[in-house]
């Protein structure tokens, strides 16, 4: 399996660790039409929720192999005015920061975050969107993975 999958995967797993989360892809997933789109992160009697991964940047980091990576976790769930859905989904939110937090090597995959670096996805964006032809609360978080990878240049060559 290739690196970007694996750390795909060890993304996955942690926000398929978190109660409620809906459903994950480790992709960002199409469609032609809505209804088919809305299967994919549908959630029966609940509605819509779910979450998918897209990595946005790798870049070679100072240490020796190291690579850095970005990656985008987007996360979607319908709207309820009446059930104070943005309070729901905010607390969840909180639980996935929780999540990457508790282990920020996502099991053993990428490196411990240097001083520098955040030890949880941080909130990029948050608001309503439109998804799946349904009105939404969406969330954008930003996490950056360090790992050792044998085709990073080594420093000065």
């Amino acid at each position: 399996m290739s690196e970007n999958r694996i750390l795909r995967t060890a993304i996955a797993a942690t926000l398929r660790a978190v109660p409620g989360i809906g459903s994950v892809h480790e992709y960002e997933r199409y469609a032609k039409d809505d209804k088919t789109f809305r299967q994919f992160y549908g959630t029966g009697a609940d509605g819509l929720q779910g979450w998918h991964i897209r990595r946005v940047k790798r870049v070679h980091g100072a240490g020796i192999g190291e690579v850095r990576t970005t990656w985008e976790i987007r996360g979607f769930k319908a709207i309820s005015d009446a059930d104070a859905s943005e309070l729901i989904f905010d607390d969840l939110i909180d639980s996935v920061i929780a999540e990457f937090r508790a282990d920020p090597t996502l099991g053993g995959v990428v490196l411990w975050p240097t001083d520098d670096d955040p030890w949880a996805p941080d909130i990029a964006d948050s608001g309503p969107a439109v998804f799946a032809g349904v009105l939404c609360h969406c969330v954008k978080l930003i996490l950056v993975t360090r790992h050792v990878s044998d085709d990073a240049p080594l420093p000065g060559y």
